[in-house]
């Protein structure tokens, strides 16, 4: 197998019909396989895919986060690359044998790929970025820089291709071997920087990651958020946010900055977060 998918699904089942019936529309020229790991969902979609003799589907009885979701896939894998793509995307031409033409024509030490996702205007929107850093946050969240239009990050000369720090988990293009070196998804992550932490690792082990254009994948990013969500919803997904934000800077600076600098940073951007949620709604109720 050349290639094998997995998409994870979470009350999903709309746009994950439609995320795979463009990798069936698109795709040619190599063998590959889809592996859906479904995260409980109660919409439907279990009594929908369990039909679908195209894909491999997994259904868990309870909802594993997007680290552990792709974990379980991969264990049902049998690529020689492993691509892991957002339920909420659509491809619109040959990715995955694009991605995989470049990727053998590459050296060893590239070991991840990503392309410039587009969003519902085609527009080139948020791919990838540099690692985080507090200050780098701090600056992203003031609305004060965007990493990823930083042209410094392009060679100059070609746009089309280019080594980053990290690409988003919405299109991961990895190297089995990699994995089977580097390890998967790290199951101490539930949602949000996951895909970070296991890029960090590959590049503390000498992997590079570069972002190939060629690919065109939309991605309806929040597709499969809900379009209402009560206060306390918003508020325990902010803290999850903060959480995994935090686990990240644990697992990959010192002890000791991580008790001096990145708790008390943690609490404070959480406060931050929460009166910029309730102001937001105030102004929101007073607008009505």
């Amino acid at each position: 197998m050349d290639v094998s998918v997995i998409i994870v699904n979470y009350n999903t089942r709309k746009i994950t019909v439609n995320c795979i019936d463009s990798i069936f529309a698109q795709t040619s020229g190599l063998e590959f396989e889809v592996i859906l790991v479904d995260n409980a969902s109660t919409d439907g979609s279990k009594e929908w895919f369990e039909k679908d003799d195209r894909i491999t589907y997994i259904y868990s009885k309870k909802n594993l986060g997007f680290g552990c979701a792709n974990n379980l896939g991969y264990a049902h894998c049998t690529g020689k690359y492993i691509f892991c793509l957002n339920s909420d995307t659509i491809l619109l031409n040959n990715a995955l044998l694009l991605f995989l033409n470049k990727m053998e024509n590459l050296p060893a030490e590239v070991g991840c790929l990503g392309t410039l996702l587009l969003n519902r205007q085609r527009q080139v929107m948020h791919s990838y970025g540099q690692f985080p850093t507090l200050l780098g946050n701090i600056k992203w969240r003031l609305g004060k820089t965007c990493e990823w239009k930083d042209p410094k990050w392009m060679q100059a000369d070609d746009t089309r291709f280019f080594e980053v720090g990290y690409v988003t988990g919405a299109d991961l293009f990895i190297r089995r071997s990699v994995i089977e070196s580097c390890g998967f998804f790290d199951p101490d992550f539930f949602l949000y920087f996951e895909e970070t932490e296991m890029q960090w690792r590959f590049q503390n082990r000498g992997y590079k990651v570069y972002v190939y254009a060629d690919p065109q994948i939309v991605h309806l990013e929040g597709g499969s958020a809900p379009k209402h969500t009560p206060v306390m919803k918003t508020l325990r997904s902010l803290q999850r946010i903060v959480n995994s934000e935090r686990l990240y800077f644990k697992k990959t600076h010192s002890m000791l900055f991580y008790y001096t600098v990145v708790l008390p940073y943690t609490a404070a951007n959480f406060l931050w977060l929460v009166g910029k949620t309730f102001v937001a709604g105030v102004l929101k109720h007073i607008r009505k």
